[in-house]
C-alpha cells in the first residue's frame, strides 16, 4: 500500500516538473516566426521589421493600381462627371499619397515612433475611402485590390497597435493577447488529482 502510494506520488511530481519545464522549452525557441525576430522596446510587442517593409512596399503598389483603376472603372461608371466621382477619386489620391509618405518615412521599419503619424494617416485615409467608395465598387478587379489592400492594412495597424476599421485589433493589440494568458494562467488547478 505504501508503495503504491509513494509511485504515485512520485509520478505526479515527475508529471509536475514536466509541464512546468513546457514554457521554458518553448520559449527557447522563440524567434523560429518571422514576426518575433526583432523586439521592439518601445512597447510595440515584437514584429519583423523587414516584413513591415515590405508590407508598406506592396501597399504602395495596391494604392497605385487602385487609384488608376479607380478612376478608369469610374470613367466608365454612371457617376462619370459627378461631384461623387471627383470625391472618390480625390479619396483614392489622398490615400495613396499618405501610403507615399509612409514608404518614404519607414526607412529600415526599426523604429515606429517615426513614422506612426503616417501609419495613423494611412489607417484613417483608408478607412475614409471604405466609407466613400464601398457602394461603389464597379467591377471584381477593383474589389480584389481593396482585398489586398486591406490586408496590409491590418498588418500595419497589428504592428503599430492601432485598431483599423473594425478588422484589425483595438487599442493595444498585445492586451488581447494577454488577456488570453490571464484565461490559462490556473491550468494546473485543474489537474485532477486523487484523494485520500
Amino acid at each position: 500500500m505504501t508503495t503504491n502510494r509513494n509511485t504515485l506520488k512520485f509520478s505526479i511530481l515527475a508529471v509536475a516538473v514536466v509541464l512546468l519545464s513546457l514554457p521554458a522549452a518553448a520559449s527557447a525557441q522563440g524567434g523560429r516566426y518571422p514576426q518575433d525576430r526583432y523586439p521592439d522596446d518601445r512597447g510595440y510587442g515584437r514584429y519583423d521589421d523587414r516584413g513591415l517593409r515590405d508590407s508598406v512596399h506592396r501597399l504602395d503598389r495596391l494604392a497605385k493600381d487602385f487609384e488608376h483603376d479607380m478612376d478608369r472603372a469610374l470613367d466608365h461608371s454612371r457617376v462619370n462627371g459627378s461631384r461623387r466621382e471627383d470625391r472618390i477619386n480625390d479619396q483614392a489620391h489622398q490615400f495613396r499619397s499618405a501610403v507615399g509618405d509612409l514608404k518614404s518615412r519607414i526607412g529600415n521599419g526599426r523604429d515606429l515612433s517615426r513614422s506612426s503619424n503616417e501609419a495613423r494617416r494611412v489607417l484613417q485615409e483608408g478607412q475614409q475611402l471604405d466609407r466613400i467608395a464601398r457602394p461603389g465598387w464597379f467591377d471584381s478587379r477593383l474589389s480584389s485590390e481593396w482585398s489586398q489592400i486591406q490586408q496590409e492594412l491590418r498588418y500595419i495597424s497589428n504592428v503599430y497597435g492601432f485598431g483599423y476599421g473594425g478588422y484589425g485589433r483595438d487599442d493595444d493589440w498585445r492586451r488581447g493577447r494577454n488577456d488570453r494568458n490571464d484565461r490559462n494562467n490556473d491550468w494546473w488547478r485543474r489537474i485532477p488529482f486523487p484523494r485520500y
